[in-house]
């Protein structure tokens, strides 16, 4: 397999030729993914490679969605997806690009996961297809953001803190939790030293607290859902 930064600098032919064909692919093929395979199914043919493309260009965008509320109700009655539908068939087929970029799989090597995974050939191909077009210029894309996006969090630390209650007579105390977080970017200064470093202090009551540990969930099982 190549590394990211080599599929990045190579020319699109030189790129796809050179990927290992039959590595085992590194993509879960979970009931979510099944999931999905089946309604893309249901997708028109044509149409399926376009919608790809568009997802393929905008993936690298993390704070932009990739079609807005009005194209999403307009693809719901395009495919005849429910909502929830077209969010699966959008979130699959991020994940698979995404999957297919970081383990520089090949497109033949794609398209056959996916067929495993229930999708029909002709999806399949309309992938790996798009795949093979577009996965150069993609990871160059993923490459960019990423050095140059949000940082990362590098460690974290916390305590409680107790507020002593206006009343003299009742003493009561509110609870909060103090949390330190350090930010920054790892690769952004000479030898990996981190020259871009930010520290972030944030105050939550108990409930603020809840209401995050219960988003956190959230997104962890949207992430368990797709891996």
């Amino acid at each position: 397999q190549l590394a990211l930064s080599d599929l990045a600098s190579a020319g699109r032919g030189y790129t796809m030729a050179a990927l290992v064909e039959g590595e085992q692919p590194l993509i879960a093929v979970t009931a979510r993914l099944r999931e999905a395979t089946e309604l893309v199914n249901g997708v028109s043919v044509q149409k399926f490679p376009i919608l790809l493309t568009r997802i393929i260009a905008k993936l690298h965008l993390r704070n932009e969605h990739i079609f807005s509320e009005a194209e999403q109700e307009q693809l719901c009655g395009l495919f005849a997806l429910s909502t929830s539908q077209l969010t699966t068939v959008l979130e699959s087929c991020s994940y698979i690009l995404e999957q297919a970029a970081y383990h520089t799989i090949h497109p033949n090597a794609l398209k056959q996961l996916l067929e495993d995974a229930g999708m029909d050939e002709e999806h399949a191909q309309a992938v790996s297809t798009v795949w093979a077009d577009e996965a150069t210029e993609f990871v160059g894309r993923l490459k960019e953001h990423t050095m140059s996006g949000p940082k990362a969090l590098l460690d974290s630390q916390y305590r409680l803190h107790l507020m002593m209650g206006e009343s003299n007579l009742t003493r009561l105390k509110e609870p909060s939790a103090l949390f330190e977080f350090k930010l920054g970017r790892p690769e952004a200064g000479p030898q990996g030293q981190n020259t871009d470093k930010e520290d972030v202090v944030v105050e939550f009551s108990h409930s603020e607290l809840y209401d995050l540990f219960q988003q956190l969930e959230h997104v962890q099982e949207q992430l368990d859902s797709l891996s």
